[in-house]
């Protein structure tokens, strides 16, 4: 039965936490809120409770109390989770970007609400080791069996929650029928009480070793097992979010990737504490128990052994990409008749097991012996297991929020393992030191204990376990392309990492390679300075500006690459811009961007007001109205995106929006099958009445509002013409209105034609969270996907303003039934293209259609370019001209500013316009044919003709306002400006 409370404690732990973070937000510092108040209630439990059970009668019939209680609890949280939201905002919203005031509300509610529950279930396994006690000799052996049952059954608990319960049923059942194992549980215990006799209480006998180690003698190491058990659940926990952050770049940062590194860490605790109940009990009948101070020597033994496993595992993450790629190709090929996401899950469960399980199997070890010394001095086995507990459950709270909050701020990860490890180490020194020598050895190991620690701290460059560079670089979804020592070493030659953080929510970077710079977080490309997602990203910021009255207070959630927040930036009526960004360190990526952001994080914009928040928190405690609500591209499939795409949140949104406000959103055409997409869809139609869905290259992004959207062409062109707009949309084939609208793919009757059928996503069922993951590393699903889009398309005219006359009208009708017949024919061309088809016969004989019949179709233009995209080719460098500018930090920088050519061969070529020294690509022209050399110079010529004009003018400007020389951040964007005009132009 203690299997099944510990099952059950985990189900709660993942449902209450759920929960919690719908009220709090998903920011790291509210989990961890959650996850302290939880663990604070364990430790409680197990003190309080642990201290009067030794003395108490019917003990099982007390464990059956606690588990009802526990069951019942549930039932009230539930209850409690309809009367928070309302409470929280209201108090939330009189300082609610304080991070201290919304902690201190946080930690009140969440202490309300889990105190009783948690408190119950920490008291649990104090009243059930006295109580086997009280049977059985060996109060050690059975703490051992019961926490490694107990901890084994959370790891089942752990996967129902994860692979079963939240996939079959609703959040609300699932934490319903823990509830009722909870009380199943209870009322088992219950009837074993009736059935049985109750145990007489036994005293412990005092300590009564022989030899120079006597009991007063190992006063000290018996106070160190007892301190040095907190100092475990320090390191492990400290451990577990370390390695849970490389590991989860390498498995995904799904929902279910974060329950295979649960159950594989679990596992090792609870097979380790098993294994020591097994051995004590062959040692209990073959030798006799052994003698206090030798189970101190075993404790401070093990912990080394501990931080030797985990320096061997925390070395393994230099060679991880390779063996997460052996591991998948196995299973895929082994488990052939399976589906490719079973076969993934069991090679990650494997990847995590194999690096996590020997360390906590240690830990695992660890916790019983400790119980078992403490008990031997306590001479009672309630209280000291209690203590043992509770001390180790706060040495975990503390481990938490050093490895979250500080240390990786301050270290970094891999030199905040190395502190861990040393930790450790040297406390299980500190502990043979107390057995085998006097105070002086003691306290000179003590001393050299706090030197060695000083050595990750002060000298990070001694002591390398892996090369940073290789997580900053790492694609999850790719596992294939890192196999072997000679691709990963040759990409880390090929990439240039231009910013690399490790924070508290995820490990960012952004990286070159070639002419294209990717934002990289946890093991995933989300952005790229690539046409195709350029368009994408400019789209999500421009198009709800553009189809919007007149914008003022705009709401962008997520930071990204920064584009669609600089494209918000740029439009004249906008007074205000709020950022809501849960990770500070994509900031830094973002600034990487500045040349294709407008610099927009670079340097200071009155306007722009940054909130480090969950973006959905924020905008459920914010009293602010929004002309338009957008979010930076975030899949459905990353653990916890699910509610940014659930029927709550765009019922939020749309109360948010202020009248005739318009909300935009990512569809992402990839990874997502054709259900999951429909269920977007149908999820947004469901809080807004009108809707409309633009189609880019490789994605989709859809408008909706609660006004009707009509699209005034004349206004259009008017507010295209402000220079960055038009810049901006320039480069991704959409600067004049007729090209812009050209994207159009269907409004209303489409988006409930496409929609219809499809399954609502609410934060109840987790139907995307839990279906999205596994499409993973299905790039295919985009063709059929906008296959299926393809066949609702509409014609625009519905969604027009009709023009004034009627031959003004007769023209304008003309004008969008050819842009309707050019959509048709473009659409399979595009489905060609995006199937890795342009260079069949059918895709040609579209082609020549096209190129005969429509071509200045802006679509058709941006599928050109994309399917005729050659690389490859040895680098020539046709000019260079050196530039001296002042950067964002008034520093002089020296600008090498480059025409290089890359010639594919005789037919194809590509020529960019680069700054050598900052790596910023202004433009790149694609050449196609033949005998084209006096154009490219011609070309080449004309664009650095342009430059030094650029340059000379903003120097004279900077000399007419004392500055030395112009700022890099005016001189950049206007270059770009003019070479992506003259690269439009052709």
């Amino acid at each position: 039965i203690f299997f099944l409370s510990g099952a059950a404690a985990l189900v709660h732990e993942i449902i209450w936490s759920r929960y919690l973070s719908l009220v709090f937000g998903g920011s790291h510092l509210a989990i961890t809120t959650v996850l302290t108040v939880f663990m604070a209630g364990l430790a409680l439990g197990s003190f309080l409770i642990g201290r009067v059970i030794d003395r108490k009668k019917r003990l099982l019939r007390l464990f059956a109390f606690l588990e009802l209680g526990v069951g019942l609890s549930a039932f009230l949280f539930l209850g409690l989770m309809q009367i928070y939201p309302p409470v929280y905002v209201t108090l939330a919203q009189h300082l609610p970007e304080s991070p201290f005031y919304l902690s201190v509300i946080r930690i009140t509610f969440a202490t309300f609400a889990l105190i009783v529950p948690t408190t119950l279930m920490g008291g649990t396994l104090p009243v059930l080791t006295a109580f086997s006690s009280r049977v059985m000799k060996g109060a050690g052996t059975r703490l051992s069996f019961l926490y490694g049952c107990n901890t084994l059954g959370a790891v089942c608990g752990a996967a129902a929650t994860g692979f079963v319960m939240l996939q079959s049923f609703s959040v609300s059942t699932t934490l319903t029928l823990a509830a009722a194992v909870n009380i199943l549980v209870s009322l088992s215990a219950f009837a074993l009480e009736r059935m049985g006799t109750e145990p007489t209480i036994e005293e412990l006998p005092a300590e009564q070793d022989k030899g120079p180690a006597s009991q007063q003698s190992l006063w000290l190491p018996s106070k160190l097992v007892l301190l040095g058990i907190g100092v475990s659940g320090f390191c492990a926990m400290g451990y577990e979010v370390l390695w849970n952050r490389v590991l989860s770049i390498a498995i995904g940062a799904s929902s279910y990737g974060f329950t295979l590194l649960l159950m594989a860490f679990l596992s090792g605790i609870g097979l380790g504490s098993a294994a020591f109940g097994v051995v004590s009990r062959i040692r209990l009948k073959r030798w006799g128990e052994f003698s206090s101070r030798t189970a101190v020597i075993f404790f401070g033994l093990i912990q080394i052994v501990i931080a030797a496993a985990a320096l061997t595992s925390s070395a393994q993450f230099g060679h991880l990409p390779g063996y997460t790629a052996f591991l998948h190709d196995y299973f895929t090929k082994l488990l052939s008749g399976a589906e490719q996401f079973q076969a993934v899950q069991l090679a990650n469960f494997i990847l995590a097991f194999t690096v996590m399980f020997i360390p906590a199997f240690f830990m695992g070890v660890a916790f019983p012996l400790a119980g078992e010394i403490h008990c031997r001095f306590k001479r009672s086995v309630g209280s000291a297991v209690g203590e043992v507990l509770s001390i180790n459950t706060i040495g975990a709270i503390a481990g938490a929020a050093a490895s979250g909050f500080l240390f990786i701020y301050q270290f970094g990860i891999q030199r905040s393992l190395q502190i861990f490890i040393l930790i450790n180490f040297c406390y299980g020194l500190l502990l043979l030191a107390s057995v085998f020598f006097g105070k002086n050895i003691f306290r000179l190991v003590a001393a050299l204990s706090v030197a060695v620690l000083m050595v990750p701290l002060f000298a990070p460059g001694g002591w390398h376990l892996w090369d940073p560079k290789l997580y900053a670089i790492y694609q999850s979804n790719k596992p294939e392309i890192y196999g072997t020592d000679d691709e990963i070493n040759e990409m880390l030659a090929n990439m240039d990492v231009r910013y690399y953080s490790e924070g508290t929510q995820s490990i960012v970077s952004a990286v070159q390679s070639n002419d294209t710079l990717f934002f990289i977080t946890n093991g995933r490309v989300e952005a790229s300075n690539a046409h195709q997602d350029m368009q994408c990203q400019y789209v999500l910021g421009h198009l709800p500006m553009l189809l919007h009255k007149n914008p003022r207070n705009v709401f962008v959630l997520g930071t990204g690459s920064g584009m669609t927040l600089g494209a918000v930036s740029v439009h004249p009526s906008v007074e205000n811009i709020t950022l809501a960004e849960i990770e500070p360190g994509v900031l830094g990526v973002a600034k990487v961007f500045g040349i294709d952001n407008h610099y927009i994080l670079n340097r200071p914009d009155p306007r722009l007001k940054v909130v480090f928040n969950d973006g959905r928190n924020h905008l459920l405690t914010t009293k602010d109205r929004f002309d338009v609500i957008t979010a930076d591209p975030v899949h459905p499939w990353f653990s916890g995106s699910g509610y940014l795409y659930s029927t709550e949140y765009f019922k939020l949104a749309s109360q948010r929006l202020k009248p005739g406000g318009i909300i935009c959103q990512w569809l992402p055409l990839y990874e997502l099958t054709e259900a999951n997409l429909k269920s977007v869809v149908k999820t947004i139609r469901e809080n807004f009445a009108y809707t409309m869905i633009w189609v880019t290259h490789y994605d989709a992004e859809i408008i909706a509002s609660n006004s009707p959207i009509v699209i005034d062409e004349n206004e259009l062109k008017k507010r295209m013409q402000v220079p960055e707009i038009a810049g901006d949309l320039r480069q991704i084939k959409m600067s004049r209105p007729e090209e812009f609208l050209s994207f159009f793919l269907m409004g209303s009757v489409g988006t409930k034609g496409y929609s219809h059928g499809g399954r609502l996503n609410t934060d109840d069922n987790l139907y995307l969270e839990m279906s999205a993951p596994k499409s993973i590393g299905m790039e295919y699903l985009r063709a059929g996907n906008l296959a299926t889009l393809f066949k609702h398309r509409e014609k625009l005219n519905p969604y027009l303003r009709p023009a004034k006359s009627s031959s003004e009208r007769d023209v304008q009708n003309e004008r969008w039934e050819s842009n309707y017949r050019a959509a048709l024919l473009e659409d399979r061309a595009h489905l060609l293209d995006v199937s890795g088809k342009s260079l069949t016969i059918e895709f040609n004989e579209i082609a020549a259609r096209l190129e005969d019949l429509y071509p200045r179709y802006a679509p058709w233009r941006f599928t050109k370019d994309q399917s005729g995209d050659e690389r490859g080719g040895t680098p020539l460098i046709m000019k260079e001209m050196e530039l001296q500018l002042i950067d964002e930090n008034e520093k002089l920088v020296k600008m090498n500013f480059m025409a290089v050519l890359v010639r594919k061969n005789s037919r194809f070529a590509r020529v960019f316009f680069v700054d050598d020294t900052t790596r910023t690509v202004f433009g790149k022209l694609r050449v196609k044919g033949s005998g084209r050399n006096a154009f490219i110079e011609k070309f080449v010529a004309d664009v650095s003709r342009d430059t030094k004009e650029i340059y000379a003018a903003e120097s004279a400007k900077a000399a007419a306002g004392g500055k030395p020389q112009p700022s890099l951040l005016t001189v950049f964007p206007k270059i770009k400006t003019v070479v992506e005009a003259r690269i439009d132009l052709e």
